[in-house]
């Protein structure tokens, strides 16, 4: 297989010697042209006396008193919304979480107003709740049918004297 390609590669060779004497007879000259010349790498930086000094970097434009300001600001915002408005309003109004208002309220020192208590609403759910505490149905059951919680439950067993026991007695 060896001697195939050796006759091969003496085709080859033949084929192109004569393509050169064809190149040659058509009158044309065989140009030598410059090889690639080796160029380094420029320096990275110029090295024209900034080398040896320092460069100072600008100092930044905000400080730790423009942000102490701005927060102050903040909360001095805030605190007006709380002499008239709810947590929940003073959220509406201002986009903020309501983590955001009380981490507000807590570095300012002051509180939210308060939620107004509706007193009729207070009563009717109490006239529920005793019809259900008659039938027989347990707080959570009573308060999952209301639609109340037993945070809720608790305020109204506090504020108007409702009693609804937190076990019933036992059957003998």
């Amino acid at each position: 297989m060896t001697d195939n390609q050796i006759l091969i590669g003496a085709q080859r060779q033949e084929e192109l010697e004569a393509a050169k004497a064809a190149f040659f007879m058509s009158g044309n000259k065989v140009q030598v042209l410059e090889s690639f010349g080796f160029q380094p790498r420029r320096p990275r930086k110029d090295l024209g006396g900034q080398h040896d000094k320092r460069a100072t970097r600008p100092q930044p434009k905000r400080t730790y008193e423009d942000q102490f300001a701005q927060r102050k600001a903040y909360v001095d915002t805030i605190r007006e919304l709380a002499k008239t408005m709810t947590i929940d309003q003073a959220m509406a109004a201002t986009g903020k979480s309501e983590s955001a208002m009380r981490r507000a309220a807590h570095e300012g020192g002051f509180t939210f107003k308060s939620k107004v208590v509706d007193r009729e609403r207070d009563l009717k759910l109490i006239e529920r709740l005793s019809a259900l505490r008659d039938a027989g149905v347990s707080r959570i059951a009573a308060c999952r049918k209301v639609g109340i919680s037993d945070t809720l439950l608790n305020r109204l067993v506090l504020d108007y004297d409702f009693n609804f026991p937190k076990r019933w007695e036992k059957r003998a």
